[in-house]
């Protein structure tokens, strides 16, 4: 064969070649995309072999492109993408090593610390370690997904504050560490201090705020819960009982036990705050003389009433007569509200519905909530300069619509047929629930309890404080979780305990943004535009630059 034979034959072979290593290396790529190990290292090596041999065929006409003008310009553009993607990548390490910052930049700030936990985290005094155990290489997607919220928000947990320390601990390859912190199950978060440890099963923030605060603290504080006269009871699963106010309460590390005063000579002094759901049989005199004594000697009383609707008396006027010394009158009245949009439609007039409530540590981060049943609880002047008493949630003004029904019939039942009656009805706004907070006379009054320092909460553990409420269905199973009631409930033991920390950490509930499906109409435009137009306007744009440049 002529040398020119040759020369024709390697130039007819040489667009074969190229095209078919474009060919097999795209095939590559797509095979790594696909995780095709295999196919990917016979792709590659094809694809190398074959652009050899198109360059070993074209070496004059590649050795000129590569000291043309245009391998030029193009090397200088690859220098000046490397130089400046180098110059992205060496401020993103200096941001993330040196300040570790983060934005949030959705609505419902889905990825970011309450300002509680903030808060918490920020004041730790003494070291807390933290290890999780999850496996590396589980096939759960539950799991996979549990692993990575934990890693996130231990690690915002970590960018808070000096004093934590995270650790993740695969339990397959550690089992000398699993026997060691006693772990059940995968998915288990370990909080350390000193003697003190906490384990935590469900990856939620209040949990691990909660967790952090039992380590960190030098005591349990204790709730009681009286008993003995048909309160509402902490271990009932049902509608009206408290069994969910119990566990809110033990989520957040109190210890909860009942109390019977029948037997008991007073109140127990571990007692951080004594809570009355509701007693429908009266009190005895020297349970009554108890907590009289409890409330001098500084304690913290919750105190729910409801409405005598069957009988005149009020089986809970010793109860009545006690918080009158402390400012606060409870009416025998029945609250109503005759408006759909200030009461709960699920039930009637006789659930009002307060959207918003007054300004207090207790109402914080609660919008509103929905108080069934209730009756009137009202602040009073009783020349004390030394008490603060505060209305926590009042209805709407509107007379003839909301008021506080008294009159009943021969047999002391409220009349069925209810209207308002002036001067006999108690008229609107109704106060629904009070705040009572014994201070110093020579203190500075202050009219917002938010405006005061919350350090200076620490330094009023000897006073004083009394919530009272005039309905206890709001804190009951039925209505705890989804009606602003079990938020109110914890808030008022906090705020009673003087635990103001734990108010409110609550999970942010993402809203729903559901997305429009499109129109036949509007699919047909998307499809045309994609498709169509701008592969169109690419290609005018592409003929008008090279007819200017003609």
């Amino acid at each position: 064969m002529s040398s020119e034979e040759k020369a024709r034959t390697r130039a007819n072979l040489a667009p074969l070649l190229g095209f078919l290593a474009l060919i097999l290396l795209f095939g590559a790529l797509a095979s790594y995309l696909l995780a095709a190990t295999a196919a990917l290292w016979v792709l590659l090596i094809l694809g190398v072999g074959t652009l050899t041999a198109f360059a070993a065929l074209n070496a004059k006409i590649v050795s000129l492109f590569f000291v043309s003008r245009q391998a030029r310009y193009g090397a200088n553009v690859a220098i000046s993408i490397i130089f400046l993607v180098g110059i992205m990548v060496i401020i993103n390490v200096i941001v993330n090593r040196k300040f570790d910052l983060t934005a949030d930049m959705t609505a419902d700030k889905l990825y970011t610390l309450s300002d509680q936990t903030k808060n918490i985290l920020r004041g730790l005094d003494r070291e807390v370690r933290v290890v999780a155990f999850f496996s590396d290489h589980t096939d759960n997607p539950r799991m996979q997904n549990q692993l990575a919220f934990t890693r996130d928000v231990l690690g915002r947990y970590a960018r808070e504050t000096d004093k934590l320390e995270v650790e993740f601990i695969d339990p397959t390859t550690n089992p000398q560490a699993l026997k060691m912190y006693d772990i059940q199950s995968d998915g288990t978060v370990v909080f350390e201090s000193g003697q003190m440890r906490e384990l935590v099963t469900i990856v939620d923030e209040q949990k691990f705020t909660s967790a952090v605060m039992k380590v960190v603290r030098d005591e349990i504080k204790h709730v009681y819960f009286l008993i003995g006269h048909e309160e509402r009871a902490i271990d009932v699963f049902g509608a009206d009982g408290y069994q969910q106010a119990r566990e809110g309460l033990e989520k957040q590390n109190y210890a909860v036990e009942p109390l019977t005063l029948t037997t008991e000579p007073d109140v127990p002094p571990d007692c951080s705050a004594l809570v009355i759901a509701a007693p429908k049989t009266s009190l005895l005199s020297h349970e009554v003389e108890a907590i009289a004594r409890y409330l001098d000697r500084n304690g913290k009383l919750l105190l729910m009433f409801e409405p005598s609707i069957i009988s005149a008396e009020d089986p809970n006027q010793q109860l009545v007569d006690l918080v009158a010394r402390w400012g606060v009158t409870v009416e025998n009245d029945y609250v109503l509200v005759f408006d759909p949009r200030f009461s709960y439609v699920f039930v009637g007039p006789d659930a009002p519905y307060i959207k918003e409530l007054e300004l207090h540590e207790v109402t914080r981060y609660v919008p509103s909530a929905i108080f069934q049943t209730a009756r009137s609880v009202t602040p009073t002047n009783v020349n004390r300069t030394d008490l603060r008493v505060k209305s926590l949630a009042k209805t709407i003004d509107t007379v003839g619509v909301c008021w506080g029904e008294t009159e009943r019939g021969a047999d002391g039942v409220l009349l069925p047929e209810a209207s308002y009656t002036e001067g006999v009805d108690t008229p609107p706004p109704l106060s629904l629930a009070v705040a009572v907070e014994l201070t110093d006379e020579n203190e500075i009054a202050v009219e917002d309890s938010l405006s005061r320092n919350p350090a200076d909460a620490k330094s009023k553990e000897t006073r004083t404080r009394i919530v009272v409420f005039g309905d206890a269905d709001f804190a009951s199973n039925a209505y705890f979780a989804n009606s602003g009631g079990g938020g109110l409930f914890l808030n008022a033991i906090n705020w009673l305990t003087l635990e103001e920390d734990l108010i409110a950490i609550r999970p942010v509930d993402p809203s729903q943004r559901a997305l429009r499906r499109m129109t036949a109409s509007e699919a047909a435009f998307v499809q045309i535009a994609s498709i169509f137009l701008v592969p169109t306007i690419v290609f005018i744009i592409g003929i008008a630059v090279w007819w200017r440049r003609r």
